[in-house]
């Protein structure tokens, strides 16, 4: 499921908006309130020279207390004046007025951000005494308070500022509503869909579609077309590349066949001459003891006869061990049948064909195998994989100065575990971790292909098992698993 938050984000760009934007047209409107309010007060000032001190000035002259408290009563009483001082003309205060809630206006907290909370002006109280003359009497100090504007102002500011937010929350709910509606509902459905879109099942998906009126088309009718479409042709590119990919498998398989008959043809190219020499040799035996038999017949000496006639059987049964096991390798091991068989027998008719070359380079084999070590599987398949890994461990060893071949046959863990082992030192690390790859090989040009242990390994997975190189052996060891209940272990 995806997360509704658009229409969060929406709602907070909105309210943020709309609150910055009252905040400042809030902040104007105080400003010029404010700067208002001042011109107020400046012509308070004016019209409280122009109508008060000519009277005051009289009641002054003349001491007439009653009249002085009546006119610094009425200023104070007036607008923003909360303070009245008369003082006479050698500057000693004589009277004072203070407005009564003056003193709790003083603590309001614009106090702290004023440089002056209150406004103060002085006017010359002059005695007007006929023909153009004047006299001084004393001076008149009255002050105004601008703590008491900001608090008149700032109560309009609280009551202009919560009804924008009550209008601003209405106005974005409204909007909200209409974008989750119109917009954000569709998104989501087209979000589903996509996440739905499953490229194994493009032909049997239904085409996306709204639930809303088409009387109007918009943006979202082309959205919906244009998915639709890359639909449609993702099907096609798909189906495509179903094809090429099959083509491509089925050509990876012809290559795969190839490189491993190749591979088999190449190894038994390798052994040809000890082949040759393993069927010549028993071929000059029975040239010589057929001749020996005609002979024998002549004088008729039956018993030679019959010691000749067994060596000719014998050597002929050594002729067969040699061509069965050569066909057994020769043959296209994916179409052979699985079976059960005997490790023991299968790696001596593997040896058979590798007897020559082991002669010739006087390798000593040892086989330790238990005789009831019998497996189910491909046994082409697994000749191939010994006969792999006894041909490299004779190539390996020929040079030095001890060579043998022990091959060790035992179950380990649910599994048969033939273990092929040489006299080397083992396989340097850089060597050892690219040696199953296809086509590495440490040979010379020419006497090796590289798919040896690659197609000995993928035999071993195929028959659930696998082919390791034992790292922590002495010498050079190979270890071919087959498990006893493997993929081919039910089939017979």
């Amino acid at each position: 499921m995806f997360p509704r938050s658009l229409s969060r984000k929406v709602l907070a760009i909105i309210l943020a908006a709309s609150t910055l934007i009252t905040t400042a047209l809030t902040a104007i409107t105080f400003y010029i309130d404010y700067r208002s309010e001042l011109g107020l007060l400046d012509r308070s000032f004016a019209q409280l020279e122009r109508l008060t001190l000519g009277p005051l000035s009289t009641a002054v002259w003349s001491f007439d207390d009653e009249q002085i408290s009546k006119f610094l009563e009425g200023i104070v009483a007036t607008g923003d004046f909360v303070e009245a001082d008369l003082y006479d003309t050698d500057g000693t205060e004589f009277y004072t007025f203070h407005r009564p809630d003056n003193a709790q206006r003083q603590t309001f907290p614009f106090q702290l951000i004023l440089e002056s909370p209150s406004v103060d002006k002085t006017f010359k109280l002059m005695l007007n005494q006929g023909a153009g003359q004047t006299r001084e009497v004393g001076t008149l100090r009255v002050k105004a308070s601008r703590l008491a504007i900001l608090q008149r102002l700032l109560q309009k500011l609280i009551l202009t500022f919560g009804l924008q937010a009550i209008k601003t929350l209405i106005i974005s709910l409204v909007i909200l509503a209409i974008v989750q509606n119109l917009l954000t509902r569709h998104i989501m459905h087209v979000a589903r869909f996509l996440e739905n879109l499953r490229l194994n099942s493009l032909k049997s998906t239904q085409a996306l579609s709204l639930n809303r009126s088409n009387r109007y088309p918009d943006e979202f009718d082309s959205l919906v077309t244009t998915v639709n479409a890359m639909v449609a042709e993702l099907s096609i590119y798909q189906k495509q590349n179903e094809d090429r990919l099959r083509e491509k498998e089925r050509e990876i398989e012809i290559q795969k066949m190839n490189a491993i008959n190749s591979a088999r043809l190449a190894s038994l190219g390798e052994m040809a001459g000890g082949i040759a020499h393993e069927i010549n040799n028993p071929l000059a035996i029975i040239v010589g003891s057929a001749q020996r038999l005609e002979r024998e017949l002549d004088n008729n000496n039956f018993s030679q006869v019959r010691k000749c006639s067994t060596q000719i059987r014998q050597t002929c049964e050594r002729i067969g061990k040699v061509v069965t096991s050569l066909r057994k390798l020769a043959r296209d091991g994916e179409n052979s049948p699985r079976t059960r068989f005997s490790m023991a027998k299968l790696v001596q008719e593997v040896l058979s064909l590798c007897e020559e070359k082991i002669r010739q380079d006087s390798i000593t084999i040892e086989v330790d195998i238990q005789e009831d070590l019998d497996l189910m599987g491909n046994e082409v398949e697994v000749s191939q994989v010994l006969f792999n890994l006894i041909n490299n461990a004779a190539d390996a060893v020929r040079d030095l100065e001890r060579k043998w071949i022990h091959i060790v046959g035992t179950r380990r863990n649910g599994s048969y575990v033939v273990s092929v082992i040489d006299s080397g030192k083992g396989i340097p690390a850089p060597i050892a971790t690219r040696i199953m790859e296809p086509f590495y090989t440490t040979k010379e040009v020419g006497k090796g292909t590289g798919l040896g242990l690659s197609i000995s390994l993928s035999i071993a997975k195929r028959h659930g098992g696998d082919l390791k190189l034992d790292p922590n052996s002495l010498h050079t060891k190979f270890d071919l698993y087959i498990p006893e209940e493997g993929p081919l272990g039910s089939q017979s």
